[in-house]
């Protein structure tokens, strides 16, 4: 097998400056506006199994003060490529995470494991990335909260009924809680824990 070294790892960005404002920017606006679809779009090579915007927006976000936990660990290429670019720790607890990547959907398993912030820091909390297969606006269920102006309606392909039970309960728990950030090959979510949804 071979090693894995800075010599054979793909690409980050091309312009690591700009690039990281830009996708910054697209995080920052899917925030923002929580349940409206950012559309994103990125050259990077990402590894498998992750998708390029999911990795503009680590490269964005991750380094060597967030703490990282991954659903595929065992994925050694990602691991390399997101430690040398990122320069991120890796723990194998989401207890322990700022982060966490979810690559194969939510997993309502590991959702209440994060951390979810202290009542005198509740920003001490994790932020989750799950990748989705897409989204449909004007469709789904309804969203409101800070940052929507009336309400936004979202389908998210790919999750669960589960997962909107367990984001009740995460939402009841604010100003604690995790924030979520939706990633398709195409587009990205965020979902604050602000955000009350509704069927």
């Amino acid at each position: 097998m071979e090693m894995l070294t800075s010599s054979n790892l793909l690409p980050g960005f091309s312009d690591p400056v700009i690039d990281s404002q830009s996708t910054f920017r697209h995080v920052l606006q899917a925030m923002s506006h929580p349940g409206r679809v950012i559309s994103f779009e990125t050259s990077i090579q990402a590894p498998p199994p992750l998708y390029s915007t999911t990795a503009a927006i680590c490269l964005t976000l991750l380094d060597p003060e967030t703490p990282l936990w991954m659903d595929r660990s065992e994925v050694c290429e990602v691991r390399e490529w997101l430690r040398f670019h990122c320069g991120c720790s890796w723990v194998d607890s989401p207890s322990r995470a700022n982060f966490g990547l979810l690559t194969q959907g939510f997993q309502e398993c590991l959702i209440d494991q994060f951390p979810i912030g202290e009542e005198e820091f509740p920003e001490r909390s994790a932020t989750l990335l799950i990748q989705v297969m897409g989204f449909r606006s004007g469709a789904g269920r309804f969203l409101k909260g800070p940052g929507i102006k009336t309400e936004e309606r979202l389908e998210i392909e790919g999750v669960p009924e589960t997962f909107w039970k367990a984001w009740k309960r995460n939402q009841r728990l604010y100003p604690l809680g995790i924030d979520i950030f939706f990633i398709s090959p195409s587009a990205l979510v965020g979902l604050p824990r602000t955000v009350e949804v509704r069927e």
